[in-house]
């Protein structure tokens, strides 16, 4: 097992909007999947994690959700996904249109709404975070999360707006500090809000990691090493040279 993890965690990847600078790809732009790949070899990370709307709408075509999902297989490390509010896992959900391409490419959806644990043993890691099929007040991305595991490494993660105040009561998918605190993770890696914001509490290491695409130019992703101690780390995601040509 490895001493140290290395993590990279992304979210709001938004595949069907977000669109490199440069890139000239008129059809479903791949610069943010193709960004995120490079950076997974580029800062040798072990994992990916995305905590949210890797996809931005179920209109995407097959094909183009299939290419994001093999360019991210194609890193060489586990990946893993929750859904978020825009590729959310309802009765019409992408996911389980394309769900035999999720199997082929080997990704991790963490797809049950009562919540999904999957372990990495051979990180010493395990990962646990509930799917969401509707983006309103009542849905806790926080909501029943497992008693601590026995691996070294236990990472949560939740998409959703965390509640800096009396007035964010109403919002939909609301998340708490006290929630992300008792959740007594490692780390939670949070998703929805596009620009990277601390979010930890008590001992719960806790981030918003930014978005791959930034508004305008190149964005940002949270590496994450797990060791002595829980260290966050902003990273570029960088687009390719050449688009997605």
């Amino acid at each position: 097992m490895n001493q140290k993890v290395r993590m990279l965690h992304t979210s709001d990847v938004h595949i069907g909007y977000a669109k490199g600078p440069n890139c000239g790809q008129s059809d479903t732009c791949q610069c943010p999947v193709l960004g995120l790949a490079a950076a997974v070899k580029r800062e040798n990370a072990d994992i990916l994690l995305i905590a949210g709307d890797l996809f931005d709408h179920a209109r995407l075509p097959d094909i183009a959700i299939t290419r994001s999902l093999e360019i991210l297989a194609e890193a060489g490390v586990p990946v893993a996904v929750i859904p978020g509010n825009h590729d959310v896992h309802d009765m019409t959900s992408l996911w389980t249109r394309c769900a035999d391409e999720v199997k082929k490419t080997g990704i991790f959806l963490l797809d049950r709404l009562e919540g999904t644990s999957v372990r990495f043993g051979s990180l010493g890691l395990t990962l646990w975070g509930r799917a969401m099929a509707e983006h309103e007040p009542g849905y806790r991305p926080l909501l029943n999360p497992p008693k601590r595991p026995d691996t070294k490494w236990f990472v949560v993660a939740a998409h959703g707006h965390l509640n800096l105040s009396s007035e964010d009561a109403y919002r939909s998918s609301p998340i708490t500090f006290e929630e992300i605190s008792s959740t007594n993770a490692d780390y939670v890696a949070l998703g929805h809000w596009h620009v990277p914001t601390d979010a930890s509490h008590g001992s719960v290491t806790a981030w918003y990691p930014g978005t791959p695409m930034g508004m305008p130019g190149n964005g940002t992703a949270a590496l994450v090493t797990f060791g002595d101690e829980i260290r966050v780390e902003h990273v570029p995601v960088i687009e390719p040279d050449k688009g997605c040509v």
